[in-house]
């Protein structure tokens, strides 16, 4: 196990190799944070940040990323789950494979990143995770019937996990992002992100810097949990 400061507060970042998570892994490292982030094979973490290798598809690889997660950084104070995937299309034409593969990545691989982040968080009796969602939950997307489904579950659970750790120190919130300028977003067609940047009312879209200051001050909330918040250029 490293050598650390018990003054220093730690954090994991699921998905720390590109978009939201890699900006909030930065952000965490410049406001002095020790910080893990994972990445899946062959990916980068940003500069400062200590590297695990994890594969949210993956029950077995998860347990594996949050033992060397903790070996590192001795303890953990901050979770944050930012992976995500999309498979856009209507659902008369998605695939089983399809729907189950987004609900894996979405809705079963945070709830086991929550799950194994209970041990550690319940001994020290403090810990605080936040939870990616997304603002189309709300109003819902033509397309997007399997990934509303999959960010909204993860809503429910977050309100049922603080009422089950509240009194153990733990918190729980989510983050709910409006259209921002990932990977996800550039590879949707010109009139789909078209038709999602009409009911924006700032007329732009958000960056990852944006959300990511976002987490993290909802990480840092204390007496937040069990809570959703939107960030959505007004929408």
């Amino acid at each position: 196990m490293s050598d650390v400061s018990t003054d220093q507060k730690t954090a994991l970042v699921i998905g720390a190799s590109r978009g939201i998570g890699a900006a909030t892994a930065r952000q965490l490292v410049e406001r002095g944070y020790r910080v893990a982030g994972t990445h899946r094979a062959g990916g980068q973490v940003p500069d400062g940040v200590i590297p695990v290798e994890m594969e949210l598809r993956d029950g077995a690889s998860i347990k594996d990323g949050f033992a060397a997660a903790l070996s590192e950084l001795g303890r953990l104070d901050v979770l944050i789950v930012s992976s995500g995937i999309t498979k856009d299309g209507l659902l008369m034409r998605a695939s089983e494979d399809d729907i189950l593969e987004v609900l894996r990545v979405n809705t079963v691989g945070p709830i086991l990143a929550a799950k194994a982040a209970l041990k550690p968080m319940m001994k020290q009796r403090s810990g605080s995770i936040v939870l990616l969602s997304s603002m189309s939950v709300k109003y819902g997307v033509a397309g997007q019937t399997t990934y509303t489904a999959s960010k909204g579950a993860i809503e429910a659970f977050a309100r049922s996990f603080a009422r089950e750790y509240a009194n153990r120190g733990l918190r729980i919130n989510v983050v709910a992002p409006g259209t921002t300028d990932t990977d996800m977003i550039a590879a949707m067609t010109d009139d789909d992100r078209a038709a999602m940047m009409a009911d924006v009312p700032m007329g732009r879209l958000a960056t990852p810097d944006e959300i990511a200051s976002a987490i993290i001050n909802t990480a840092e909330s204390t007496y937040m949990s069990g809570s959703t918040v939107s960030v959505g250029g007004g929408a």
